[in-house]
């Protein structure tokens, strides 16, 4: 039996093994706090970002970081295609070559259109975890302290936890650099930028 690395590097599994290898290994660099999970959340102009909204909707992937929604779709495409490659196209075997690619694209075909739908199942109810309440966590924090839980903040990327009488809010943070800020530091909110949601932040001394 073919093995299981010989397996996930050969088309048509190899296609999905590079962009779900991508997304560990973000996600391993966002534990380490370097990214932002909505780092690729980027700002769209009016109506493309209308029509983008209204796909991510019906898919059902609206109200979570697309990050999350691709990470999870790869995974089962990933997984649908490796089973397939595993069990199904074995039998094609003395069939050809062509054969064989036909029938691996009809697997990458099916296996994407299969994972679409069992990502949105998931997303939904997801989306009520990434729900922003607007009136903790807006305009009203400027002036409040939070404390770095990225491992540096810039012009670019930053996180902060701030509490608020519950289990606290993560909310994404910028600073001029250079700055000392680090993870663990306490810093002081002075200004919000609606547009961007995001925080500017100042070390507090």
């Amino acid at each position: 039996m073919v093995s299981l690395l010989d397996t996930i590097i050969v088309f048509p599994v190899v296609i999905y093994t590079v962009p779900l290898g991508i997304c560990l290994v973000f996600w391993l660099f966002s534990l380490l706090g370097i990214f932002d999970v909505d780092i690729f959340d980027i700002d769209l102009d009016l109506d493309t970002d209308a029509e983008v909204s209204g796909l991510l909707a019906t898919f059902g992937f609206a109200g979570v970081p697309i990050t999350l929604s691709l990470s999870i779709l790869f995974f089962f495409a990933w997984t649908l295609a490796l089973l397939a490659s595993t069990w199904l196209l074995p039998l094609l075997n003395l069939t050809g070559q062509a054969v064989l690619f036909i029938a691996g694209c009809i697997v990458l075909i099916v296996s994407f259109i299969i994972a679409v739908i069992f990502t949105g199942k998931i997303t939904r109810p997801l989306s009520k975890l990434f729900v922003t309440h607007e009136a903790k966590s807006n305009a009203s924090l400027v002036s409040k302290t939070c404390v770095i839980s990225s491992l540096k903040v810039n012009e670019t990327f930053g996180q902060a936890k701030l509490e608020d009488g519950g289990a606290g809010l993560i909310i994404s943070v910028r600073a001029d650099t250079p700055n000392r800020l680090k993870k663990g530091d306490t810093a002081l909110i002075y200004e919000y930028d609606s547009d961007k949601n995001l925080y500017f932040i100042l070390k507090e001394d």
